[in-house]
């Protein structure tokens, strides 16, 4: 009882300690209601939006653009109702004011209007320079971050300057009120900026809170109005800096020195007493002009100008290349000369505006050793051109000066088209002969002409001694095109030009008449003689010795030139334009030294000048021919028409001579002769040549080429003179020679009585057949030559048969035809011993009226390249038959159909002797090359009974390869009686096709993205491959990506048919888009696509219209098995035409791409097609072909970025934003995340990622939802998962971890998840650096602000609730270390992640603070890792030697963990979480016994479901990936569902895409039969029903069965031993419930 008061009394003190707690509390809750209550109700009262002006607000001239007004709602926007009796009263009392207190009211009003809408411009912001103790410190640091020290000396080795001002305690409500929220400050005046600068200065939190603008010398920093206005910030504290560069005009000219002066000490800046020639600018511009066309000089303007000033410049002036084409006018002096300021002729001069003149001088050319090339004693000694070296001793600010000077273009060297560069290159010169680099520029001159030159005759005339006179016009005109005048100019003409030359023969009867040669020039229109004063004509014969008086004693000369004089050359300025005529003889001997009716005269006009070359060595060349055909030697003509009737021809009162030995002598009996009728009459001109040649000693031969014809009666000789006035030929009395029943004659004119003279001669005579039964088609040549002695004058020229034919057809009655045709081919018998490889059988057709005795027929293998061999055999005369047939040969099938239907023909083998030969040289025994048969009488064709020579020949070899032609050819020729050798009359060809009756083709690989075919790779589609897609059809089945466009032909042989199946396999990897009969061959229009009766159910049908390639609507009906992948199509009707593709038919199979590591993995792949050609019943395999094609790797994925690596050193930004194109073609891509396509972005180490920025668009620009992202700090590696079947744009922002001005190399790289980095692209920066030209930073008396920020890294969201400690610390040695005496501060994150750290704690910047997570939220992984940061400030422009001890600690560490940030701008961590989800791991037993574990590769996929059943649609799919490789069991992870208490189910799924339960027996995966097993791995007794954070291990049991054990006991004792167990558990529970009762019996008899 007193152990219970006890107890009591103590729950009482401790209620009214809880009662005194409560009260308490109470109260305060009380006092801070009434409080909250008593404050006056706000509503707002102003109607204006916040806005405050950023960089953006300002353009590049620092002037603002932004239409908005900055203002930020204060406590003055605020209405105040005080709700209580008072401020009824003042309601009241407005009408108690009296004007003057209204008056001011309103003014006041206004004026705080006025204010606060005018900050910006009324205000003059707070001047930091003038205000004392608000500067703490100045920095100067130069380009190598060498700073200054105050007290000391920056020597900087560039003009490039950053300064860095620190401020502190400047009153933010004193700047706001005061100031317009702004502070300036004026930089020195020896500081210039290189241009307008405008930027933000943001916070911790990357927020914002200042503009900073500079220009002329004014840094002006203004505040936010949100910022200003934190109510936080009483006093401002921070720094800022800007870069730019050194005004050298404001350094000490002695000493190149100047001094700034901080609160710390002055600051000097030392340049050097050579500052000027070290820093100072000097820029180049290089100018030239020609105004004048005509004029041989450039005029050349260097001007430089300096606007910091300079001393001791040089200008080098040089040429760079084509050095030989100039020279320095001027008589520029090899030592330094004072420069005029006037113009004076050519002289160099120089535009200034001061009194102190530049020196120049030539010297030799400038090298890399000596840049500004030194005088030389000696100007001989300078190797043309030089250089030109233009000193000035000093450049005064801003100060500019040119240098004009005069360069002559070469006179003897080919100018034209030849680009001639000059460079000017400033630099400057120390006193010691140290060189310093400034400006340069350089001109380009391009001499260019273009001319006109054309050669022509003018007329052609014949003096009376008939010598042509021709006059030639060579023309030149420089067109006022033309930038310079050409020098020396000379006109050229040949006869005997290597290239363009007249026959040698001709020429000692051609020349020059050289006293015609004149020049005329055209000058404004008008054609003005040349004076012969002014050039020189110079001839020559063969060589180049050219002289100008020329003597018939030199000879006849074959060329000549017209050029100046040598104390006036020839010039030729543009605009130009001279002509040059003159006179050329020629005799008529040139006929006869040419032996020929035609004869062409060829002669070669060159223009030349020394400064112009354009073809090979010359300026150029141009040509002139002259055909000249007046006279004729011999003529011959025949009458179209033969005599009708029997003529009678008299030759009374002429001479008759008839040929009697060697002679010919007259005949008198005779007076006339008879030509009968059908006879041919010929006439043949002899010499007719205008009276100028003797051809009586020649000897005139005229023959018959065949003795079926001969000659008539007498040959007529008519003499014939010419008449020079009338211009014709006159005939003289005739004269007669006995020609009759000859097939030739000849004789010499003064054989018969012709004395010699210069006449022309015509023969008239008759020709006419023999007996023409006998004779068949003969073809009869009439030939009349000229040989012997032609003379004229004292000259006589050797002729040699030159002479004419006439040719007539004799169409005798005799006929006799051999036509070849190839007829078919038969495969060789099986086992055949003969003909191994079949027989091609050729028929020789036989038609005429007769073969006659003797006549021979001739078989022969053609001896014509690119074929192949047929051997005859023995036996190779399959027989030889004559009569009529009922139809043509070619119609039948085969020899034995030929036979049986037509039994009429009559053997003829017994009328031939056959003989049998080898020409062509085979090898082994019984192969032949020639067969011929002999007639051993003559055989009668009449009525149409035609003879027909079958003939069998046996292929050398057959086509194998695919689609190869072997052409077989046979040879058929004829030896008739009358023919000395065997004349081919007929040829024909068969050929035979490798591969089966159906051929199987690449047309191309192509994409396609719905709207354009890209051909990758065109086979047999070369012509035009995009309009051999039809892309209609792929549209109705929304085909997008890679396919392969193959195509089969079926009856290439033309042996096929009637109807056909085509059984299509499409490729593993492929699926089908279409297939459509593509093209038809000339004899195959009528062969369709049919429809097929009686296939199962899976076989679905689909048809399409398309325009074939012969450009006609075709409709195909195909059918398609899904669950084979394979097509069927059936073909008919075909016709077996034996002609090589012209009974077939292709068609066209497209089919796309769907293999996962081709669109992937980025790996190259082949892929086979096979077809199978079937019967009409589907149920006979006749031939199958396949094609394997390449489809190359598929970029399904690309990265870019936007940095501007042309300007690596202009980039001011730290940040990159990146680019991935994914599944460009928009095609249906293989899942390869589960249910989920995903690809991985990999991030090089220095890259942090921002991912607020991640965002996702179509190629519309439409916004593209993101299925899912994650992203793993540790690797820094983000997965996004995209929408499939269409183009994705993502793209998102980095952050480079490098400081300013550190360059550092960049990779991004992208790839497919679950393969190779091959399928995706890595994007490499080399040397990526940034820049900042102005910024800073701001703290109120608030310290460094720190954020944390917890992001969930498996769907990339901020996570709320997470409970963070925060500890401050030190190096110490290799180890950070807390420190004790901070203690720590602790915090949880907001809605939107964020945990801010309180100001309060964190003290300084330069401190180690550590981050660590307490508190892990439910369903995620606890992250028991501590994070480091530190944030780095610069004392007096240098890192403290602690700070940098720690800087070199941490960037030997894991950069995720440790974190170095520069600004309190980046005072940032981001921590990430891994989620638990459910984990998946897959594995394998592979026999009976469950010993093997090996893993089988292959992708397997799981669904999540949230009921046991596994119905309805999974929460999420993942997939496992085995590739042959790999070893170790992988698992994979569902994310998080949303209730993280409850059971959810894990199945695998099956090929049949449903979920497969234990309970079931087997299941197809992979198209593989296994057991599945499902296994809780964290809590054993569970299956696949697992929470958040459980494992399910997913075991594959193969299909073999282990049988049960026959007879063994080996299990017995394990029984046995079980059973023992047993028994003792049961007895030790027994007694341990007896001693339980006992002690409860003791405890009740105690009570």
């Amino acid at each position: 009882m007193q152990e219970y008061l006890r107890r009591l009394l103590k729950d009482k003190a401790r209620l009214r300690k809880w009662k005194r707690i409560m009260i308490a509390l109470s109260c305060i809750v009380v006092v801070c209601t009434v409080y909250a209550l008593s404050l006056p109700a706000q509503t707002l009262a102003c109607n204006m939006e916040e806005h405050t002006h950023t960089a953006e607000c300002y353009d590049e001239n620092n002037e603002l653009i932004c239409e908005k007004e900055e203002h930020t709602h204060t406590d003055d926007c605020n209405k105040q109702e005080e709700v209580n009796e008072q401020e009824e009263v003042v309601k009241d009392e407005p009408e108690t004011q009296n004007k003057d207190e209204q008056e001011a009211q309103v003014s006041e009003e206004e004026e705080t209007t006025t204010t606060t809408t005018t900050t910006e411009t009324t205000k003059e912001p707070f001047d930091l320079n003038n205000s004392e103790g608000k500067i703490e410190s100045i920095v100067i640091t130069d380009d190598k971050n060498n700073s200054s020290i105050p007290g000391g000396t920056l020597k900087p080795n560039s003009k490039f300057l950053k300064i860095t001002v620190k401020f502190k305690d400047i009153n933010a409500s004193e700047l706001k009120t005061k100031y317009g929220r702004s502070f300036s400050y004026t930089l020195p005046k020896f500081f210039r900026m290189t241009g307008n600068t405008n930027t933000t200065i943001k916070d911790s939190s990357n927020i914002d809170i200042a503009t900073i603008r500079v220009k002329d010398r004014k840094v002006v920093i203004t505040y936010t109005e949100a910022y200003i206005n934190s109510g936080t910030n009483t006093s401002l504290t921070g720094d800022f800096f800007v870069e730019g560069e050194v005004d050298l005009s404001q350094l000490n000219k002695n000493d190149g020195k100047t001094i700034l002066t901080t609160p710390k000490g002055d600051i000097t800046l030392d340049y050097g007493q050579d500052y000027l020639e070290k820093f100072g600018d000097v820029e180049v511009k290089k100018a030239y002009s020609k105004p004048d066309p005509k004029s041989d000089y450039i005029q050349y303007t260097i001007t430089v100008s300096s606007q910091n000033g300079s001393k001791n410049v040089y200008v080098v002036d040089k040429f760079t290349n084509n050095t030989q084409l100039v020279s320095y006018m001027g008589d520029i002096s090899n030592t330094p000369q004072d420069l005029t300021t006037s113009p004076d002729g050519q002289k160099p001069y120089e535009t200034r505006t001061t009194d102190l003149a530049g020196k120049i001088y030539l010297t030799n050319m400038q090298t890399s050793d000596d840049e500004i090339p030194k005088q030389v004693t000696d100007s001989s000694s300078i190797n043309q051109p030089g250089s030109l070296v233009w000193s000035i001793s000093e450049l005064n600010p801003n100060e500019s000066r040119t240098l004009t000077y005069f360069v002559k273009l070469s006179d003897d060297k080919n100018l034209n088209k030849q680009s001639i560069t000059n460079k000017a290159s400033a630099y400057t010169k120390k006193e010691d002969g140290t060189t310093y680099a400034k400006g340069k520029d350089d001109e380009t001159f391009t001499p260019i002409i273009s001319y006109y030159m054309p050669k022509s005759i003018v007329e052609n005339n014949k003096d009376s001694e008939g010598n042509y006179i021709v006059t030639y016009k060579l023309e030149f005109t420089l067109n006022a095109s033309s930038n310079y005048p050409l020098k020396n100019f000379t006109f050229y003409d040949y006869l005997n030009y290597h290239d363009i030359r007249t026959d040698e023969k001709m020429l000692p009867y051609i020349s020059y008449e050289r006293d015609t040669v004149e020049l005329h020039q055209i000058k404004d229109g008008e054609d003005t003689l040349v004076n012969k004063s002014k050039y020189t004509v110079e001839w020559e014969m063969d060589e180049t010795k050219y002289k100008e008086n020329w003597t018939d004693n030199d000879g006849n000369p074959k060329r000549f030139r017209i050029r100046g004089t040598d104390s006036n050359p020839f010039t030729v300025y543009p605009g130009d334009s001279y002509y040059v005529t003159y006179k050329l003889k020629i005799k008529p001997e040139v006929y006869a030294a040419m032996q020929s009716n035609n004869v062409t005269i060829k002669n070669r006009y060159i223009a030349n000048a020394d400064n112009a070359k354009e073809n090979g060595d010359v300026l150029n060349k141009w040509h002139q021919k002259l055909e000249l055909k007046d006279y004729t030697w011999v003529e011959k003509t025949k009458e179209a028409t033969v005599t009708n009737q029997v003529q009678t021809i008299d030759m009374s009162g002429s001479d008759v001579y008839v040929k009697k030995n060697d002679g010919y002598e007259k005949d008198s009996s005779v007076s006339s002769f008879n030509v009968p009728a059908g006879s041919y009459k010929y006439t043949v001109n002899v010499n007719k040549t205008m009276n100028q040649f003797d051809v009586t000693e020649a000897t005139l031969k005229d023959t018959l080429s065949s003795d079926v014809m001969h000659y008539v009666g007498y040959v007529k000789i008519t003499p014939y003179e010419y008449d020079a006035k009338s211009n014709k030929y006159v005939d003289q009395k005739p004269k007669w020679v006995k020609i009759d029943n000859e097939t030739t004659f000849e004789l010499k004119l003064s054989q018969i009585g012709f004395p010699s003279n210069n006449n022309s001669y015509r023969f008239d005579y008759y020709a006419q057949t023999n007996d023409l039964s006998e004779v068949g088609k003969v073809e009869v040549k009439n030939t009349f030559s000229l040989s012997g002695d032609v003379v004229k004058g004292n000259q006589t020229f050797k002729f040699n048969n030159v002479g004419e034919s006439q040719t007539i057809q004799v169409n005798g009655h005799y006929s006799l035809s051999v036509n070849k045709s190839a007829w078919y081919y038969e495969k060789p018998q099986e086992n055949a011993t003969s003909y191994t490889n079949g027989k091609l059988y050729w028929v020789i057709e036989v038609n005429g009226t007769a073969i006659r005795e003797g006549t021979q027929i001739q078989d022969a293998i053609s001896k014509d390249s690119k074929l192949t061999d047929s051997f005859l055999h023995s036996d190779s005369i399959a027989g030889i038959y004559q009569g009529k047939l009922g139809n043509i040969i070619n119609s039948y099938q085969n020899f034995n159909e030929f036979k049986e239907s037509n039994k009429g023909l009559e053997d003829k083998s017994k009328l031939f002797d056959k003989n049998f030969d080898n020409n062509k040289h085979f090898t082994g025994t019984n192969n032949y090359s020639e067969l011929t048969l002999t007639a051993k009488e003559t055989i009668s064709l009449n009525n149409d009974k035609k003879l027909y020579i079958v003939i069998m020949t046996e292929p050398q070899s057959l086509p194998s390869a695919y689609r190869a032609e072997f052409t077989y050819r046979n040879v058929a020729l004829m030896k008739d009686i009358s023919d000395t050798s065997f004349k081919e009359c007929d040829n024909a060809s068969q050929i035979l096709y490798g591969g089966p009756n159906i051929l199987k083709e690449l047309g191309q690989t192509f994409t396609y993205d719905g709207k354009t075919v890209t051909t990758l790779q065109a086979d047999h589609d070369k012509d035009n491959p995009g309009s051999k897609i039809c892309t209609d059809l792929l549209n109705k089945t929304n085909s997008k990506g890679a396919f392969i466009s193959w195509a089969f032909k079926v009856n290439l042989a033309g042996e096929l048919e009637g109807n056909y199946r085509v059984l299509e396999d499409i490729p593993d990897g492929m699926e089908l888009s279409y297939i459509r009969v593509k093209w038809h061959a000339d004899e195959a229009g009528n062969v369709k696509s049919q429809t097929i009766d009686g296939l199962d159910d899976e076989w679905k049908s689909n048809s399409n219209e398309s325009t074939n390639d012969n450009g006609n609507l075709e409709s195909t009906i195909y059918y398609y098995n899904k669950n084979t992948n394979q097509a069927l199509i059936q073909l008919g009707k075909f016709i077996a035409g034996r002609v090589g593709d012209k009974y077939a038919v292709d068609v066209q199979v497209v089919c796309r791409v769907t293999d996962d590591k081709v669109l992937l993995g980025g790996e190259e792949k082949s892929f086979t097609n096979k077809v199978t050609l079937l019967s009409p019943d589907g149920q006979t395999i006749i031939d199958t072909a396949s094609n394997e094609a390449t489809m190359s790797k598929r970029d399904n994925l690309s990265k870019s970025n936007n940095f501007d690596k042309e300007h690596v050193e202009g980039n001011t930004s730290q940040t990159i934003k990146y680019t991935i194109t994914a599944n460009a073609l928009g095609q249906t891509l293989p899942l390869n995340d589960g249910n989920k396509l995903t690809l991985v972005d990999k991030l090089d180490e220095n890259l942090e990622l921002d991912p607020t920025t991640i965002k996702a668009k179509d190629e519309n620009e439409n916004e593209v939802h993101i299925d899912d992202k994650s992203y793993d700090p540790k690797t820094n590696t983000l997965e996004i998962s995209i929408p499939n079947g269409k183009k994705v744009i993502i793209t998102y922002s980095v952050t480079v971890k490098a400081a300013p001005g550190t360059p550092v190399d960049l990779s991004n790289k992208v790839f497919w998840k679950s393969y190779s980095e091959n399928g995706g692209e890595n994007d490499v920066i080399k040397g990526f650096k940034y820049r900042l030209a102005a910024g800073g930073s701001t703290e109120g008396e608030v310290n460094p602000q720190l954020t944390i920020t917890k992001m969930d890294e498996n769907k990339l969201e901020p996570i709320n609730g997470v409970n963070f400690d925060v500890y401050e610390c030190k190096l110490n040695g290799e180890k950070i270390q807390r420190v004790s005496s901070r203690g720590k501060i602790s915090g949880k994150t907001d809605t939107n992640g964020i945990y801010k750290v309180d100001s309060s704690f964190i003290t300084y910047s330069n401190r180690i603070y550590e981050v660590k997570e307490t508190d892990t939220p439910d369903g995620y992984v606890e992250n028991k890792e501590s994070y480091y940061i530190i944030y780095v400030e610069k004392v007096d422009g240098v890192n403290p030697p602690d700070v940098q001890d720690c800087i070199d600690y941490f960037n030997k560490q894991d950069k995720v963990r440790y974190k170095i940030v520069d600004s309190p701008q980046k005072f940032n961590l981001v921590v990430y979480n891994k989620q638990k989800g459910i984990t998946v791991q897959k594995a394998f037993t592979n026999n009976a016994a469950e010993t093997e574990y090996y893993l089988v590769s292959g992708t397997y996929r799981f669904g999540l479901y949230a009921n046991a059943d596994g119905t309805g649609t999974p929460l999420e799919i993942i997939s496992i990936h085995y590739d042959p490789k790999d070893k170790d069991v992988k698992s994979a992870k569902f994310k998080n569902p949303i209730d993280l208490t409850k059971d959810y189910y894990v199945f695998e799924i099956g090929q049949n895409n449903q979920p497969i339960k234990a309970s079931d027996d087997e299941a197809t995966i992979n198209s593989m039969q296994y057991k599945v097993v499902y296994k809780n791995e964290t809590d054993s007794t569970k299956t696949n029903n697992v929470k958040v954070g459980e494992t399910v291990i997913v075991t594959n049991k193969s299909r073999t069965k282990i049988l049960p054990s026959t007879g063994s006991i080996g299990t017995l004792i394990y029984r046995l031993l079980g059973a023992t167990l047993v028994v003792v558990s049961v007895i030790c529970l027994s007694n341990i419930n007896k001693k339980n009762r006992k002690k409860k019996g003791e405890r009740d008899e105690t009570n």
